[in-house]
């Protein structure tokens, strides 16, 4: 599976990047995911269970879901230093009742969603982190 966008490193461990997405979504209680777009939430069910990942909502106009996952391999993982995350995929449930792959979306679409996952959700992390991101 590609990405869309870069891959965001966090200088912290994966513990320490759950807590601030913890933080994050009781202080933004909007990326929850609906109980209406629940059915989008099946990768698992789609044999992708093996992956770290979380699907964010955003219900602010465009509304859409990105499916985001932690980069690397079970040592990565538990490297207490460096964690990276990155976008996988995209559902604009107002558009397409599929997930979109980066092939599947044009170079403005990828760039506007990676501002998006950087102001709204990077920025956020860094913020509950107190550290700063840098891209790969």
């Amino acid at each position: 599976m590609g990405g869309i966008g870069p891959t965001f490193y966090f200088p912290t461990s994966k513990v320490k990047l759950e807590e601030a997405f913890s933080r994050m979504y009781i202080d933004n209680p909007g990326y929850d995911i609906p109980d209406s777009l629940k059915k989008y939430d099946d990768w698992s069910k789609r044999g992708y269970n093996f992956l770290q990942s979380r699907v964010l909502y955003f219900d602010t106009p465009p509304k859409e879901l990105y499916y985001m996952t932690y980069i690397g391999d079970s040592t990565d993982l538990l490297d207490t230093t460096k964690i990276g995350i990155a976008i996988r995929a995209v559902c604009i449930p107002e558009k397409s009742s599929k997930w979109l792959l980066g092939e599947e979306l044009s170079d403005a679409e990828k760039n506007r969603m990676t501002a998006r996952f950087n102001s709204e959700i990077i920025s956020k992390l860094e913020e509950y982190t107190k550290s700063k991101a840098f891209k790969e």
